[in-house]
């Protein structure tokens, strides 16, 4: 799993770097090869924003969530990502389960 944490208009901590691996670390679970995460945290107005990239072989999963706490940020990004992921893994398993 590659992880790249990138941070505007804002100032980079190791508590932040380390919840964000943390965070990321939940997403391992739904791939087996390799996995390449973007995540950006970002100040916008009075308010902060997180985006997540997920890119895993042929499949790409975006999400963004924007709120005046970063660490609400976080978990909501997540479960987007979390969600989409799910989703098309449900896809494929009807797929492969109706043929």
């Amino acid at each position: 799993m590659n992880l790249t944490i990138s941070f505007r208009h804002m100032d980079s901590t190791p508590s932040l770097e380390e919840k964000i691996k943390d965070k990321a670390g939940h997403l391992k679970k739904y791939f087996k090869g390799k996995v390449d995460i973007e995540w950006v945290c970002s100040v916008e107005g009075e308010g902060h924003l997180s985006k997540i990239a997920v890119h895993a072989g042929k499949n790409y999963f975006h999400a963004e969530a924007a709120d005046e706490n970063l660490y609400k940020t976080f978990d909501q990004a997540l479960s987007k990502v979390e969600r989409q992921i799910r989703k098309k893994h449900a896809q494929l398993k009807d797929h492969l389960h109706s043929a």
